[in-house]
């Protein structure tokens, strides 16, 4: 583990979790987020995450305008596309992207043993493949097959702070 600069593997679920604030975990992932920042810590996301997360995040307000107002305009849809563009934009400037490639397509591949699903598998191969020091998800189950320490936010957010009042 790298001691001066830790990275935190974050899965599309914490992502989500951050832009939406509305989600039950959206105060856990900013703090979570805002502690890494103020520590140098480096932000990872699997590549692939920015495809699903604008999708949902475009999703979500269209949904949401609907809702709202009974319908969805062409004003709506192209507002929604905006938060989504937004929001993979911030992702990328503020994370390094883990490519998901041809070893991370091969290795998930054999992970169907383990886990099944192959979009956790793609995320656990390219963690794998990434060497972060952490995984972040809320997904319990994919905690429990990843192949480094896993945290969901806040458990993450809780140990980091009790390992940096145990280094000083």
């Amino acid at each position: 583990m790298n001691e001066k600069n830790l990275v935190l593997l974050l899965d599309t679920n914490i992502w989500l979790d951050l832009y939406l604030e509305y989600r039950p975990g959206h105060g856990a992932a900013k703090a979570l987020m805002d502690f890494a920042e103020d520590e140098n810590m480096t932000k990872a996301y699997a590549s692939v995450a920015a495809k699903d997360m604008f999708y949902v995040i475009c999703s979500e307000m269209k949904r949401l305008a609907r809702e709202e107002k009974g319908g969805l305009s062409q004003a709506d849809a192209l507002a929604a596309r905006s938060v989504a563009w937004g929001c993979v934009r911030n992702m990328i400037q503020n994370a390094v992207a883990v490519p998901v490639g041809e070893p991370q397509v091969w290795l998930a591949s054999h992970y169907e043993d383990l886990h099944g699903d192959f979009e956790d598998d793609l995320v656990l191969a390219a963690l794998e493949t990434s060497k972060a020091d952490f995984f972040v998800t809320n997904d319990e189950v994919l905690r429990g097959k990843a192949p480094t320490g896993a945290f969901d936010a806040a458990d993450m957010l809780a140990y980091l702070r009790m390992r940096d009042e145990a280094a000083v």
